[in-house]
């Protein structure tokens, strides 16, 4: 595969944003990484070239998107010398630049998810972003929040203690394990509301089951009775195609780590901008007192942050933006299709906690088997077969762009020499 001159496409985005601030944003690159593949009809040969993007070890399969990705190396290059340029000149003069990135970021991440730019936050992850939410809406003893029991801590036990706090109600649904259509799915939820609702809380797509929901569905029927929605992005932003307008949601939290292969300790947070105002700041640091009630970075003044971060997620961006969302997402949903069938043909005694219609799932693959301890098998996977996944509601599989329909199969040969 040919290489480029590292200061070419790899560089020239950020480039752009330094310009006019008279400083070189960046020291200079000692490595090339390799360019990006074309696109061509030969779909797989082009993922397989695009693994070369990213620094995971020759014969190890990386089957935790929901947990944790690998970044690009173009963004863990932009990273380290984003740090070591603010390490070599910590002068404000210096970090000036940033300053601009962070706007620049803001525009980026509010075109991707079609928002306005007003409407996005930058935080540390979607754990911050969900309690920005849950500490931040006024809420009285007569209000009532109605939550997903397969919602992630932050938007579950995080708002039960809230609630110890000012004496709301918490009201906890559960869907079906085996659901036959989204509507189904979105029932339970349907049925909880009643006008003492302020607020539906739910993760788009569950880390413990791997279920996806109908949130078009859920925001426009809590929307139609003045009931707001938080939902919680972790496992889609970066592999879907997240129109926010469409979704209809108040409130959106997702993370760069996870499937947006993106740089660690960067969330992000929409607020639909009429609500901006009447949030809550959790953490009030330097100048929070200049900011304005419907400024959303109101409610992100968290002190002295890792600004070497903001160049990294924009070649996160920037990475996507080339390869296409809808590319990401169709290849997502190719190779869980694909490992879902795999299983269904090698291992008809895995039962599958993940529905599977693709219409009710995503990345996130989820089985157990009878008779089997699941940690004895994710330890056999990594031990003896260089496989990484999770025990997160079963065994859970969570593969991502930097995978390919062979290690599919390879994977699905590795459970069936553990379990037999």
């Amino acid at each position: 595969m040919s290489h480029q001159n590292p200061l070419s496409a790899r560089r020239s985005f950020l480039k752009k944003i330094a310009t006019g601030v008279g400083v070189s944003l960046l020291p200079e690159l000692t490595e090339a990484a390799p360019s990006l593949p074309h696109w061509n009809n030969d779909e797989e040969t082009y993922w397989y070239a695009l693994r070369d993007q990213f620094l995971i070890e020759e014969g190890w399969i990386m089957l935790n998107a929901a947990n944790l990705c690998p970044s690009p190396r173009a963004v863990s290059e932009a990273l380290h010398e984003a740090t070591r340029d603010v390490d070599r000149n910590v002068s404000y003069q210096n970090r000036d630049k940033y300053a601009e990135m962070h706007l620049t970021l803001r525009e980026k991440l509010a075109q991707y998810l079609n928002a306005e730019v007003g409407e996005i936050a930058l935080t540390r992850n979607t754990s911050e972003s969900n309690n920005t939410i849950v500490q931040g809406l006024p809420l009285t003893a007569d209000d009532e929040v109605v939550v997903w029991d397969q919602n992630h801590p932050t938007n579950l036990l995080a708002w039960q203690i809230q609630a110890k706090r000012i004496g709301c109600t918490v009201k906890v649904v559960s869907t079906p394990p085996n659901p036959a259509s989204p509507q189904e799915l979105a029932d339970p939820f349907l049925a909880a509301i009643t006008p003492r609702t302020r607020l539906l809380g739910f993760s788009h797509i569950s880390n413990v089951s791997g279920v996806a929901l109908p949130t078009q569905l859920l925001c426009q029927a809590a929307r139609e009775q003045n009931v707001l929605t938080l939902v919680d992005g972790a496992q889609s932003f970066g592999c879907h195609v997240i129109n926010l307008e469409q979704m209809g949601c108040d409130f959106y939290t997702g993370s760069a780590h996870k499937w947006l292969m993106g740089p660690r300790e960067v969330g992000i947070l929409y607020a639909r901008k009429e609500l901006i105002e009447s949030l809550w700041p959790h953490v009030v640091g330097l100048h929070y007192d200049e900011k304005q009630p419907d400024d959303i970075t109101r409610l992100t003044t968290f002190g002295q942050q890792d600004i070497a971060k903001m160049p990294a997620m924009l070649e996160t961006l920037s990475f996507h933006e080339q390869v296409g969302k809808e590319k990401i997402e169709q290849r997502v949903m190719n190779l869980t299709a694909t490992l879902k069938k795999n299983i269904q043909e090698h291992l008809p005694q895995a039962n599958f906690v993940t529905p599977l219609s693709e219409n009710m799932s995503s990345g996130v693959v989820i089985i157990d088997f009878p008779n089997h301890d699941k940690k004895d098998i994710f330890e056999k996977l990594y031990r003896n077969h260089r496989v990484a996944c999770s025990t997160k509601g079963g065994l859970r599989l969570s593969p991502n762009i930097y995978n390919t329909l062979e290690e599919m199969d390879q994977v699905v040969l590795a459970m069936k020499e553990i379990v037999g």
